[in-house]
């Protein structure tokens, strides 16, 4: 007995982007769970978590059918020791319109709007002792990238970037960050660099983990 496939190419590329967007979420489920962890198993008493939001600048790098756009977003903190802490974040940027060559004429195309998930370690100034602090950041998350006239991109993304931090008291700092993201895809990588400014309030006992 013969079965016949009448699938379409479309069919098979969506089903293998779902797929892809599966492994994603587990990917960051995954990193999600392992903060949970972390919270778990830290002495609550001790714990020094913080909360906050953010707003600035998202800006193309390499990118020329892309203008500079906005980005806003929300984070938390989580110090696990004096240096170290796991900031899950939520941010929503986006892109101005930009301009593309296709086979010699110039079309206008739609800069879209990322919504992207992650969980970044920051080394450092992370606690928001008194006054400036310093810390990098490294990050893996999940991205969705949508345009008009083109398809989705939903891909696993990577942050790499720098901090500083102002405490105006211990439960209350002013977060300034720089930092980029790539988005892989099969041609190469989306680049952009967010330069932000929030602010963070903190909760728990200051240098409780391990000070």
């Amino acid at each position: 007995m013969f079965i016949v496939d009448f699938r379409t190419k479309e069919s098979f590329t969506r089903i293998a982007l779902t797929r892809k967007e599966e492994s994603l979420r587990k990917s960051i489920a995954f990193s999600v769970a392992f903060v949970i962890l972390v919270v778990l198993t830290t002495n609550a008493s001790a714990m020094r978590f913080s909360a906050g939001g953010f707003a600035g600048l998202n800006m193309p790098i390499a990118m020329e059918d892309v203008k500079s756009g906005m980005v806003f977003g929300f984070k938390g903190r989580v110090v696990v020791l004096p240096a170290i802490a796991v900031d899950p974040n939520l941010s929503f940027s986006s892109y101005g319109d930009g301009e593309a060559d296709v086979f010699g004429e110039t079309q206008k195309r739609d800069g879209g709007k990322i919504t992207s998930f992650g969980v970044d370690l920051a080394v450092g100034g992370v606690q928001g002792n008194p006054g400036l602090s310093v810390y990098g950041i490294l990050g893996l998350g999940s991205s969705k990238w949508s345009r008009d006239g083109i398809d989705d991109v939903s891909e696993l993304s990577y942050y790499l970037g720098i901090g500083l931090e102002y405490s105006i008291n211990e439960m209350i700092s002013l977060d300034f960050r720089g930092r980029a993201q790539i988005i892989p895809h099969e041609d190469g990588s989306y680049k952009n660099g967010c330069v932000t400014a929030g602010v963070n309030f903190y909760f728990g006992t200051m240098g409780g983990n391990g000070q």
